[in-house]
């Protein structure tokens, strides 16, 4: 008796691994905004873009916001997030 539920164990505990190997970035949801202060001690309003490999906030008007020291955020160029995308996918693809 006591095998059969060892054996049932590690086929559980395998079954699980398995399952965690397939999980993949998974995309922010949309539609929670927050209320976040910038460098100069302004604050906006905006919703978390992205997954867990490239995210940043956007506020309504399409500004983007990345978080710096101390959890304060600066607003980013469109070309410099096309940068940071860019550079967030070859670093996924090195993990692959």
């Amino acid at each position: 008796m006591k095998k059969r539920i060892s054996t049932y164990r590690y086929l559980v505990g395998l079954l699980l691994l398995a399952c965690s190997l397939y999980v993949g970035a998974v995309p922010a949801k949309r539609g929670m905004w927050r209320t976040i202060q910038l460098k100069n001690g302004k604050e906006v309003k905006a919703q978390l873009v992205g997954d867990e490999w490239f995210h940043y906030y956007a506020d309504s008007l399409g500004n983007a916001y990345v978080e710096k020291k101390n959890s304060l955020y600066k607003k980013v160029s469109k070309r410099k997030l096309q940068k940071m995308a860019e550079k967030s996918r070859k670093r996924r693809n090195q993990q692959r």
